[in-house]
């Protein structure tokens, strides 16, 4: 899969979330968000889509701080505030993607901490 391609692909992504649309299109059917921290994994687009919202929801004030595109591959780097806040400072955290014909296979998050499929869909506070 070309630089291109996968820059168009993510461009898409990245446009479909901003305007709160159904971004799962981008996805493979079979697409996998990988927890690093804990080892859970999320399965199929629906489910990966719902879990990436419900994850950013639980973000306060996020960053972006390096995007690198490759040939079918994607590395973002960000901030939000910490995690928990009472911590102070702020949460580094890094998504990997892997793309295929010009879907989103596979993302693997680094850095969240042990920030669960269950505590993700928890409201922030509760």
């Amino acid at each position: 899969m070309s630089t291109q391609l996968t820059q168009r692909t993510m461009d898409r992504y990245f446009e479909l979330m901003g305007r709160g649309a159904d971004f799962a299109e981008c996805y493979a059917a079979d697409a996998t968000w990988l927890i690093a921290d804990t080892g859970e994994v999320v399965s199929g687009s629906d489910d990966v889509r719902d879990y990436v919202i419900a994850l950013h929801a639980t973000f306060v004030d996020s960053r972006t701080r390096t995007y690198l595109v490759g040939e079918a591959h994607v590395y973002l780097e960000g901030d939000c505030e910490a995690i928990p806040p009472e911590a102070g400072g702020r949460t580094c955290y890094c998504v990997a993607y892997d793309l295929v014909d010009g879907v989103i296979t596979a993302m693997r998050c680094y850095g969240l901490g042990a920030r669960s499929v269950a505590e993700v869909a928890r409201p922030r506070g509760a």
